[in-house]
C-alpha cells in the first residue's frame, strides 16, 4: 500500500497535472488570430536572454559557495559552481531531493562532511525561493493587483480582503525558521543524550540575511531574462522601467508557486501556469490587449521562458559535468546508486 502511495505521489500526480497544464496552454495557443501577426522570434535577443539567464543562476550559485566555506569547507568557486549546475537537473525528478544527492556526490573532499553538504544545500534552495518570494512582493505593482482584483470581479469571485504581503509571507520567513529548527534539533540532542550528543552543522542567521540580499541580486538579473524573452517575441512592445520592474516581480512570484509544488519536477507547469496568468494580467494593462490576446501572448512567453532556461540548464550542467575530474563524476555515481537503492 505504501509503494502504491509513493508511485501515486511521484508520477500519476505530476502526469496528471502536466496533461491538465498540458491541455489548458493547447486552448490557450490554439487561436489562428494569434499565428497570423507578426510573431517571429528574434533569435539575438533569444540567445542573450539564455545567457542572463545563466547569469542569474552563476548569482545564486556563488551564494552556494559562501555557505560551503562558511561551513569551513576549501571549495574553489569552480568546483562549487559545478556542483550546483550539475545538481540543476535533480530538481526535474520528483522531490528534487536528486539536487542534494548530486551536490554531496560532487562535492567530496572539500573539508566537511556530507551532512553539512546536505544541510547547506537545503538551506541554499530555501533562501533562495525567500528572496524571489521578498522581490515579488516589493515589487509587486499595484497595476497587477488591481487587475487580478477586476479579473476576479468579472468571474463572480473576490480576492480576500488582506495586503497582498501575506500571500508569500511565510515563504520569506521560511529560511529564518530553519535557522531556529536547527538550532531546536541540536539543543533537543543534548538533552536527551548529553553534551556529547551528535550536533549537525549550524547555519548561521546573518549568513540568511546575507543571503536574501545577495540572492535578490539574481532575481533582478532573472527577470532582465523575461524582459529580453518579451522583446525577442515582441519587438514593437514598449518595454520601459516600470514593465521590467513588474517582470521581475511576477518572474519571482510564479517560481515560489512552482517551488511550493515540490511533487512537479522543477515546478513544470505550476510555475508556468502562474507566469502565463500574470503576465496576461500585466500585458492587458500594459499593452491594452483584448484578455483573448494577452493570454495567448502570455502562454507563448511562458512556454518560450521554460524552452530557454531548460536548454541552457541542460548544455552547462552537460559540458560541466562532461569535464569533471573523474573521482567527483564516480563520487556522484555511487551517491545515486545509494539513494536509488533507498527509494526501492
Amino acid at each position: 500500500m505504501r509503494r502504491l502511495g509513493t508511485i501515486a505521489w511521484k508520477y500519476v500526480l505530476p502526469i496528471l497535472v502536466a496533461v491538465f497544464v498540458g491541455w489548458y496552454f493547447y486552448k490557450k495557443l490554439d487561436q489562428p488570430g494569434l499565428w497570423n501577426g507578426p510573431l517571429v522570434p528574434q533569435v539575438h535577443w533569444l540567445l542573450v536572454a539564455g545567457l542572463v539567464y545563466l547569469v542569474a543562476y552563476t548569482v545564486w550559485g556563488l551564494y552556494y559557495v559562501i555557505l560551503l566555506n562558511d561551513q569551513g569547507a576549501h571549495a574553489p568557486t569552480g568546483t562549487g559552481l559545478r556542483a550546483y549546475f550539475v545538481s540543476q537537473m535533480g530538481k526535474y525528478v520528483p522531490g528534487k531531493i536528486l539536487v542534494i544527492v548530486i551536490r554531496v556526490g560532487m562535492l567530496k573532499g572539500i573539508g566537511i562532511t556530507r551532512t553539512a553538504v546536505a544541510i547547506t544545500a537545503m538551506f541554499e534552495s530555501m533562501v533562495w525561493i525567500g528572496a524571489g518570494a521578498l522581490v515579488g512582493i516589493v515589487l509587486l505593482p499595484d497595476a497587477l493587483w488591481q487587475g487580478l482584483q477586476a479579473r476576479a470581479q468579472t468571474e463572480g469571485k473576490a480576492l480576500p480582503d488582506i495586503h497582498r504581503a501575506w500571500l508569500i509571507l511565510p515563504v520569506v520567513l521560511a529560511p529564518v525558521g530553519l535557522v531556529g529548527l536547527n538550532r531546536f534539533v541540536n539543543r533537543v540532542n543534548r538533552w536527551r543524550k548529553g553534551a556529547g550528543a551528535k550536533q549537525y552543522p549550524r547555519v548561521k542567521l546573518h549568513m540568511v540575511v546575507f543571503g536574501l540580499m545577495f540572492d535578490a541580486v539574481g532575481w533582478l538579473v532573472l527577470g532582465g531574462c523575461l524582459t529580453l524573452t518579451l522583446v525577442g517575441l515582441q519587438p514593437d512592445a514598449p518595454v520601459t522601467a516600470d514593465e521590467y520592474w513588474d517582470l521581475v516581480s511576477i518572474n519571482g512570484i510564479a517560481y515560489v508557486l512552482g517551488f511550493v509544488a515540490f511533487f512537479m519536477p522543477a515546478g513544470i507547469g505550476i510555475r508556468d501556469l502562474a507566469l502565463q496568468f500574470l503576465l496576461a494580467v500585466e500585458l492587458q494593462a500594459r499593452l491594452n490587449l483584448p484578455a483573448a490576446d494577452a493570454n495567448a501572448l502570455g502562454a507563448i512567453l511562458a512556454v518560450w521562458f521554460r524552452v530557454l532556461g531548460t536548454v541552457a540548464e541542460i548544455v552547462v550542467a552537460g559540458l560541466l559535468y562532461r569535464f569533471a575530474p573523474s573521482a567527483a563524476r564516480a563520487a556522484l555515481r555511487a551517491e545515486a546508486a545509494v539513494a536509488e537503492a533507498v527509494n526501492d
